[in-house]
């Protein structure tokens, strides 16, 4: 008997550790991503914007206080809003992230070089837009399926487009319904 609950305090052990450095809580700290500092990294690509104005869109970290941060893309969006795409210099600190900047009216939003990395511009009439990730909604007279796939071309509702599964073995003709959403038929 004391055999067995000794090895399964060693497994149950052995379990919790793996499962910390699985999910990287072996002490390493972690620097929460501050509004200010995404505004010093738009600011660095040419868009300057108050921090007030950015909602970051998820709780983002990064592994180093002083990590790096570029804008990546920037897509226009209605009533005076633009969603950007940033990630870190080094792909370890942390990963790509969207922030939402709004009352960018009067602001010219377009990003300039920064850093040395080309910033792509979206059109402001794309919902969705090449290499972005969204839901492919197939449909039948008698179900439906839903499943992740990678959009292969931009467009605006209503407009078709090409889409694959994550692995690019699957390539799907859709219909763009929203942001993130497509519809299919089966």
């Amino acid at each position: 008997m004391l055999r067995k609950k000794s090895r399964n305090r060693l497994l149950g052990f052995v379990l919790t550790f793996a499962t910390a450095v699985a999910m990287g809580q072996t002490g390493a700290t972690r620097t929460v991503m501050s509004t200010q500092r995404v505004a010093g990294a738009m600011a660095s690509a040419g868009i300057v914007v108050e921090s007030g104005q950015i909602d970051l869109l998820s709780g983002v970290s990064t592994t180093r206080a002083d990590a790096s941060v570029q804008v990546v893309s920037v897509a226009h969006q209605a009533g005076g809003t633009v969603k950007v795409k940033l990630r870190c210099s080094d792909n370890h600190d942390c990963l790509p992230f969207y922030v939402l900047v709004h009352g960018i009216d009067g602001v010219d939003a377009t990003p300039k070089m920064g850093g040395g990395v080309p910033v792509a511009t979206a059109s402001a009439n794309n919902i969705i837009r090449g290499g972005d990730h969204a839901i492919l909604i197939l449909e039948t007279p008698d179900s439906w399926m839903r499943f992740p796939v990678v959009c292969l071309q931009g467009g605006v509702v209503g407009q078709k487009i090409r889409a694959a599964s994550p692995d690019r073995k699957q390539f799907y003709d859709a219909e763009v319904v929203g942001a993130g959403l497509l519809k299919g038929k089966l």
